[in-house]
Parts: C-alpha cells; sequence; structure tokens
C-alpha cells in the first residue's frame, strides 16, 4: 500500500532540501511542495506564518526510514510528519510509487 506523507517546512529553500534528499535516498516517489499560510497555538501564543507544504509519496515499506529521515533533517523541533493511506488510487501511480 502506498501513503501520502505530509510536513511543513518554515521556507522553499528548506522544503527543496527536504524534498530532495529523501528523493534521492529512494525514499519517496516524488514531492510536491507549495506556500501556505499556517495558524496554530504554540507555547501558549496564537501564531500565523507562511510555510512550506510537502507532500511526499512512498510506498508503506519506506514510512519508517523517511520518518526518522524527516526527524533527523528538519530544522524544527516538533514538527508535522503525517502518514495517510491510499484508500483508493489509479492503481498504474499506486504501482509506480510502490515500486520507487
Amino acid at each position: 500500500m502506498a501513503l501520502t506523507v505530509y510536513t511543513t517546512a518554515p521556507d522553499e529553500e528548506t522544503a527543496e532540501k527536504l524534498a530532495r534528499g529523501a528523493l534521492e535516498a529512494g525514499l519517496a516517489a516524488c514531492v510536491n511542495f507549495w506556500p501556505v499560510r499556517t495558524m496554530y497555538r504554540w507555547e501558549g501564543e496564537l501564531r500565523d506564518d507562511t510555510e512550506q507544504l510537502l507532500l511526499l509519496k512512498c510506498g508503506r515499506e519506506k514510512w519508517p526510514q523517511l520518518e526518522q529521515f524527516i526527524k533527523e533533517n528538519h530544522p524544527y523541533s516538533l514538527p508535522a510528519i503525517v502518514a495517510l493511506p491510499w484508500e483508493a488510487s489509479h492503481a498504474p501511480f499506486r504501482d509506480w510509487v510502490e515500486g520507487t
């Protein structure tokens, strides 16, 4: 089964570094990222920031290594790292992701 893993990064340079590193290590088949506005509560304060949202596609067997890679290379002390399984997907694309 394939997964979409999402995380955020503080800027485009960091997002590109995470994307390129995951791809070069063979942990993701492809990565999309784009700017988003993020509002959240952190350390008792309401924050309003811009970030880069990354969607990394990978096979389930690569999830543990991808999670570890993001934790080791992410500048945030508590990065959002969420894996969403594909309940349904275009079979040829899913097969490509799982085989990469």
